[in-house]
């Protein structure tokens, strides 16, 4: 069953992103794997207000324990389940991302979807992260640097966040306050040149915002035509 990694710069909403579309795939009938790798500073868990009884760092520093320990169940969803971080938890060495390729591996024969939060920006290893990751979406906001940068700087995040090692590549514009003429130039800049499919736009809503303030899924705050619905409906036709 498909791996997706959600990636991108800090600040860029994949957490928000991350949640809430693993919360619609959930909604539409598919067994969703939320995992929260962000080992310096998972906030997963502060968004659902949720603390696991068996935080993916246990599994980092012990992995001999029943992985099935680590897997929380959504207590307002059917189908969605949780491994999260344990966000209180002083860092004690420096934690590898080698050490999940085999919990990705068992445990994606046991969900129909798995959505994995990657941290802020790029890890130092030079190589894949998890071999297992099938597609990649870098999640970025054109908003925090000037328009005339913005197609440079768009390019040198795919190139960097390109050696992650996903199969595919995506990339997932989110929240963009600049004028729609740029935005249209900036997706086609992608799509054409860059050769990189844009799998959609986000716009700035405030309901998100509410929602992140609130810590309410999406799913539960809206009808279901909206555009994260629509992003989840698009990721389940081509990777489901």
């Amino acid at each position: 069953m498909p791996v997706i990694g959600v990636t991108g710069p800090e600040g860029a909403g994949k957490t928000t992103l991350a949640i809430n579309i693993g919360g619609y795939l959930a909604v539409n009938g598919a067994r969703t794997l939320l995992i929260d790798a962000n080992l310096y500073f998972p906030d997963m868990s502060f968004y659902l207000d949720m603390r696991p009884n068996y935080p993916l760092h246990l599994y980092l520093e012990d992995h001999e324990m029943d992985i099935e320990w680590l897997v929380t169940p959504h207590e307002g969803l059917k189908n969605l389940y949780l491994i999260l971080g344990e966000p209180m938890k002083p860092i004690q060495r420096r934690y590898s991302f080698k050490l999940m390729t085999f919990l990705i591996a068992y445990l994606r024969e046991h969900y129909g979807v798995i959505i994995v939060d990657f941290p802020p920006g790029l890890p130092v290893e030079p190589l894949p992260i998890i071999p297992e990751i099938d597609h990649q979406i870098l999640v970025i906001d054109p908003t925090i640097v000037p328009l005339r940068n913005l197609k440079m700087w768009v390019e040198s995040l795919i190139i960097k966040f390109s050696h992650m090692g996903a199969e595919k590549l995506w990339v997932l514009i989110n929240k963009p306050l600049i004028p729609e003429k740029n935005l249209i130039e900036l997706e086609d800049f992608i799509v054409d040149e860059l050769g990189i499919p844009v799998i959609g736009t986000i716009p700035y809503d405030v309901e998100i915002h509410e929602s992140t303030r609130t810590g309410t899924l999406l799913c539960e705050m809206w009808e279901m035509e909206n555009p994260v619905s629509e992003l989840a409906y698009s990721i389940e036709e081509l990777f489901l």
